[in-house]
């Protein structure tokens, strides 16, 4: 009986832990995807950086960038790249369009085709990343069309956080991808732009 009861106890202890650390991962998660980390710009979803580019000149910052773009978006990374000609020099133009991946297993492929503008602005030491006019195909492949949205009715704060600030599980999943899509752009541009 003692042996069992120590047993149960240390059972216990570790379970609580565990939950602690399911409890405290889900809060630096969440942090990530906190109020305001989508920013609105004019009523539109905007996200904006400048990336450091010390010791390039703008024409080699485009250079970069230009070459970035043509390696990054092709299949099957992404579905599709437009080019716009923006009429100001150093600036870049595209429409990419690429799926966010939810859940992928030998059962379930849940995912959305992403459509977003990147502006792309070469400066001398610096890029100038804009995201914008981002928008949503979910279930594109469903027999009605699936369903098409836009960001600012999807995943700012007001539409994809419920009261208490935490995400809402499917606007917030959508926010998420977003968000981590950005980052991974966002830094792979920084890659290449660092000397």
């Amino acid at each position: 009986m003692k042996r069992f009861s120590i047993l149960l106890i240390l059972l216990l202890t570790v379970a609580a832990s565990q939950a602690q650390l399911f409890k405290k991962a889900d809060s630096t998660v969440q942090e990530q995807y906190a109020a305001g980390t989508v920013p609105v710009i004019n009523g539109k979803v905007t996200f904006e950086e400048v990336i450091p580019a010390e010791g390039y000149s703008a024409a080699e910052v485009s250079d970069i960038v230009n070459a970035w773009i043509k390696e990054r978006y092709v299949e099957p990374t992404v579905i599709s790249v437009k080019h716009f000609d923006s009429g100001v020099p150093g600036t870049t133009v595209i429409k990419g369009e690429e799926y966010i991946v939810f859940k992928n297993t030998f059962f379930v492929l849940s995912r959305a085709r992403t459509y977003y503008f990147l502006t792309l602005t070469a400066n001398d030491g610096s890029c100038t990343f804009n995201m914008s006019r981002i928008t949503y195909w979910y279930d594109d492949e469903d027999d009605k069309g699936g369903i098409k949205m836009k960001a600012e009715e999807w995943i700012t704060d007001d539409n994809a956080l419920n009261k208490k600030g935490k995400m809402k599980k499917f606007e917030g999943k959508f926010r998420s991808k977003t968000i981590d899509l950005k980052n991974i752009l966002v830094s792979e541009l920084t890659e290449r732009l660092k000397k």
